[in-house]
């Protein structure tokens, strides 16, 4: 007898609460080696082979290229126009962001023509039919409710044979850390069992071809279940983010076979729930007209743009010990101190003895490079004192050597632009390619702003 860690596959010959090798704790399973004689006749224990069949006879009959909506433009968008046949989506993000609340509408804007099943294992009916009263109101009537199907079992085995044997339109499993399966012996929650029940409720859902959502909760490590086990099961995985505290939430697809990646839904988050924000363009900026280290960019999200205030703090240190701060908040820390390090060298702005604070409203984070040139220019507004005008757009790449360079969706931003009420945008060098209302300056160095 031996045993085999579910999460790294160690092997050991006696039982431990924690695995050695990985770390992690309570998936150690007994493994039981089966020793073959050579030349005995082994039965086949899976049955007959496999079918096959043509790959436009299967993927018509089992297949369908139609979407259905979920009943929010804003998700349909970051799905890829809606919902697949027999697609799973996994839906996470930080505790209290608003998961369950986002599923919750979606089932209520789909309970009018679907029969939709809700397992809930973090919650009981009473507190489901509670959050389903407060987010329907009025709206809500036993003709719909007789749609809304819920069930308290956690066993993964049971859940996919109602699923088999019952006609539902969508179900949703709230949350995947709260399945269990007989297969393990792990906890419920444990990479081990994460991982074999999101492979037999996948399985279910294609076979069917019922749409399914899965709630996968963050643990304490920041990670979806451990290691981010279930992504490469799923077909689609969006994140929810935005500081619980903040009223705006960003839904964002990470991985999806039916769609793009780069496209973001915004949602703000109200008494009744979770409400669209249809034009979210000019949504992040809060900028103060007289104070400076504020500068505005543009950040390409799929097809949409979104001007974005990025500010900017520098305080001189007096004669403090200590490294030097660099503060970050919605863009990656080693791109602050790149940008640092070019405005000492290339900007003609020594930041060699001063603290920079870097902050991009409405907790939006940003990898675009294009915001490069607004983080300049805030952190120079900053030094200097001196507000930056607040119907100019600085969008721009800025590289080691101190050059300023142009990025792609230049044409976007400028038809945005002027339909926001900006006046003049501020670039790097590239070709325009197009007439504007705008006053367009390029530079071709940091040292310009």
């Amino acid at each position: 007898m031996k045993y085999i860690c579910s999460a790294c596959g160690t092997e050991s010959l006696g039982w431990s609460g924690k695995c050695a090798t990985c770390g992690e704790w309570g998936t150690l399973e007994e493994y039981e080696e089966k020793v073959e004689v050579v030349g005995e006749a082994k039965p086949s224990i899976f049955g007959s082979i496999s079918e096959v069949a043509n790959i436009k006879k299967a993927g018509t009959t089992k297949d369908s290229s139609e979407r259905t909506s979920t009943g929010f433009k804003e998700m349909d968008r970051v799905l890829g126009k809606g919902l697949v046949k027999g697609e799973v989506v996994l839906i996470s993000g930080e505790p209290g962001i608003g998961k369950s609340t986002l599923l919750m509408q979606v089932v209520l804007k789909n309970l009018k023509n679907k029969r939709i099943l809700y397992v809930c294992g973090e919650e009981s009916p009473g507190q489901l039919y509670s959050r389903l009263k407060r987010l329907s109101g009025e709206k809500s009537s036993s003709k719909l409710e007789e749609n809304f199907l819920v069930t308290e079992d956690t066993v993964v085995e049971r859940v996919v044979e109602l699923i088999r044997e019952s006609h539902f339109d969508m179900v949703v499993v709230d949350s995947i850390q709260s399945m269990s399966s007989s297969a393990s012996k792990s906890y419920p929650g444990s990479i081990s069992q994460v991982r074999i029940c999101g492979a037999l409720l996948t399985r279910v859902s294609k076979t069917t071809g019922v749409p399914m959502f899965i709630v996968g909760q963050i643990n304490k490590g920041g990670d979806i279940a451990g290691p981010k086990v279930l992504e490469h099961i799923v077909d689609c995985v969006l994140y929810i983010e935005g500081d619980q505290f903040n009223q705006y939430r960003i839904l964002r697809g990470i991985k999806n076979r039916f769609g793009s990646t780069n496209e973001i839904g915004v949602f703000e988050m109200k008494g009744d729930g979770l409400a669209e924000v249809g034009n979210p363009s000019l949504l992040f900026l809060e900028t103060d007209l007289k104070s400076s280290g504020s500068a505005i960019s543009a950040v390409l999200q799929g097809s949409r743009v979104v001007f974005v205030e990025v500010q900017a703090l520098v305080v001189e240190r007096e004669g403090e010990a200590g490294p030097l701060r660099r503060v970050a908040n919605g863009i990656k820390k080693p791109r602050l101190d790149m940008l640092c390090a070019v405005m000492s060298r290339k900007g003609g702005v020594f930041l060699g003895d001063k603290d920079v604070f870097v902050n991009i409203v409405g907790g939006l984070n940003v990898n675009d490079p294009a915001v490069d040139l607004a983080i300049c220019a805030a952190i120079k507004s900053s030094v200097k004192d001196i507000p930056l005008d607040n119907d100019t757009i600085y969008f721009g790449e800025v590289g080691l050597t101190g050059e300023v360079r142009g990025t792609w969706g230049l044409p976007s931003v400028m038809d945005e632009a002027q339909r926001s009420g900006y006046s003049k945008l501020i670039i790097g060098r590239s070709k325009v390619g197009k007439e504007s209302k705008l006053e367009v300056k390029k530079i071709s160095r940091i040292k310009e702003i």
